[in-house]
């Protein structure tokens, strides 16, 4: 019986070790394969790169590049990779966009189908890198796909934003009511003008993330060309969107009549204090300086952070900061002024 079991776990053993063996000798082989591959592709990159960097600079193609097999295609999306992090001029991105589209189309339309999150996820920033607006109804046709994670579905409304597809407003608006403020924003920000103001004009029906979203675009922007647009929602809304849109104000930096503005320097809320201080600073109301100097004095902190940096844009900033320091008997707006009188040292 103890000879069986010994004869059974040298058998078991050994099998165990011919597969590590043979696991052993696979790796090795796939491991060479790989480095060959690299070598192989570096090679072509040689050859290529002066190709493609003559081409980027006077805008004639050559023969020369024409990938004759997925290395050498391989080869051509590496080195375009990396010129799109150096070039910037207009032309030669134009330029780098049509070699993508000309060598990489075919391989990213079958790339963009793969059952791999990952090969589809990468090829997606590809595009989005390369400008390929060639791709816009591929990457539409994404979106039927069955199982589609979050994170794709956002990269490739995004990318559909990049190429200002027309029918994105369609999908935002029916199809997808239902995304994260963040996610809003963040598909929002590459759209020009005319595709923007879409949303601009659907402000009214559109849902809370989505106008929070249309707010933080103008805001991050700072287009001036929305002041009556957001003046208006200031005055008809109430709360976050509100709010929102006199944060927008206060980063551009511009009010067409100040007066409903100096009221909010007196709200029993302190965010609306807090952004109505930032707006007045913004505009350096002479006015305003006898409450900002109140405003130090704020029981939170925020409100006193904000009035100091106001206070500091002024030209007489530094005295009346000054002043305070050495006349308030508040400890926190003393401390608040002696900060802002040293920001920067």
């Amino acid at each position: 019986m103890l000879t069986n079991e010994l004869l059974f776990l040298s058998i078991l053993t050994l099998c165990l070790v011919c597969l590590l063996f043979i696991l052993l000798g696979y790796l090795t082989i796939r491991k060479a394969f790989e480095i060959r591959k690299r070598k192989k592709v570096k090679e072509y990159s040689e050859i290529f790169n002066p190709l493609i960097t003559s081409i980027l600079i006077e805008g004639v193609l050559s023969r020369k590049l024409t990938p004759e097999n997925i290395l050498q295609q391989t080869a051509i999306e590496q080195l375009l990779i990396k010129y799109t992090k150096v070039i910037e001029g207009k032309e030669e991105k134009e330029r780098l966009s049509q070699l993508a589209s000309l060598y990489l189309s075919d391989y990213y339309q079958k790339r963009i189908q793969s059952r791999k999150w990952s090969t589809r996820m990468n090829t997606l920033y590809h595009i989005e890198d390369f400008n390929m607006i060639n791709l816009a109804e591929d990457v539409f046709r994404m979106l039927q796909r069955k199982r589609l994670t979050q994170q794709e579905l956002i990269h490739i409304l995004r990318t559909l934003a990049l190429f200002q597809f027309e029918q994105l407003f369609d999908l935002l608006t029916t199809r997808y009511q239902d995304l994260t403020e963040f996610d809003y924003r963040h598909i929002l920000i590459p759209l020009e003008q005319k595709r923007f103001d879409q949303y601009v004009l659907h402000f009214h029906h559109a849902g809370g993330a989505l106008q929070k979203a249309i707010i933080d675009v103008i805001a991050s922007k700072k287009e001036i060309t929305y002041i009556v647009f957001l003046e208006n929602i200031f005055s008809s809304y109430s709360g976050e969107i509100k709010l929102r849109a006199l944060k927008a104000l206060a980063e551009i930096g511009y009010v067409k009549n100040i007066a409903p503005y100096m009221n909010l320097l007196y709200s029993d809320k302190w965010e609306e204090r807090m952004v109505a201080v930032k707006l007045i600073g913004s505009l350096k109301e002479q006015s305003a300086i006898p409450r900002l100097i109140e405003l130090l004095h704020d029981q939170t902190w925020w409100v006193r952070a904000q009035a100091g940096q106001a206070i500091s844009q002024f030209t007489t900033g530094k005295e009346i900061l000054l002043n305070v320091l050495e006349t308030s008997t508040d400890t926190f707006a003393k401390d608040m002024a002696w900060e802002w009188l040293h920001k920067g040292e």
